[in-house]
């Protein structure tokens, strides 16, 4: 009998119930993460926004919280970088 990997199938199920989170960046000006589960900081220069997976970093200057629903953050601003961390590591530090 063959075995499947018990990770896969929650893989699969995530992304059959669009549980996996998406950033979609426009130029420089602006981010949408959406599938959040909140938002952790919001700062001029930097704005972590927490996810199933992982903690979204978005790096920048004079940057804001310009929408915000149930699951999803625009955050407005110049973005200079967007940095993942997985929860797993960020866990494990403490």
């Amino acid at each position: 009998m063959r075995r499947f990997p018990l990770l896969s199938f929650f893989g699969l199920a995530r992304e059959m119930m669009y549980l996996q989170s998406y950033v979609r960046i426009n130029d420089n000006t602006s981010a949408v993460v959406e599938n959040i589960k909140r938002i952790c900081s919001c700062t001029d220069v930097c704005t972590r926004v927490l996810t199933s997976s992982f903690e979204i970093e978005i790096w920048g200057q004079g940057l804001s919280l310009t929408s915000y629903s149930q699951d999803s953050a625009e955050i407005r601003g110049t973005i200079e970088q967007v940095r993942l961390v997985s929860r797993r590591l960020r866990d494990g530090d403490r």
